[in-house]
């Protein structure tokens, strides 16, 4: 699960960039991050059938840490998931540690155009 995070998912870092400071609902969506989407659902889904805890593997782990992105991904572009994996992806974003880089985000005043105004 973690190479495949490491290697993959190449749709959707390129269309759905990370963005802690906009939304863009809706925004970046292809056949193919429809496909890396579903492949990621499928995978938070399975370990998240057979985790007693709250995260991907039960208690927090570093596959929850290489995710995190995915998870800001998912919010930034409001993408619609299932409930198992919309609890995963709320429980991500409530860590301190992700409100803390939601908050330095927003104090950021640089911008990236490439990535800042891709959707603007």
């Amino acid at each position: 699960m973690n190479a495949e995070m490491h290697s993959g998912f190449a749709a959707l870092r390129a269309r759905m960039p990370m963005n802690l400071r906009n939304s863009y609902p809706g925004r970046g969506l292809t056949p193919e991050v429809e496909a890396d989407i579903a492949r990621i659902v499928n995978l938070w889904t399975d370990s998240r059938t057979k985790a007693s805890g709250p995260f991907l593997f039960g208690d927090f782990c570093i596959a929850d840490a290489m995710y995190a992105p995915v998870a800001t991904r998912l919010v930034t572009y409001g993408v619609k998931l299932p409930p198992v994996c919309q609890r995963y992806v709320d429980t991500v974003i409530a860590l301190p540690a992700m409100q803390l880089w939601y908050a330095d985000a927003r104090a950021e005043r640089e911008a990236v155009d490439e990535y800042d105004r891709m959707y603007a």
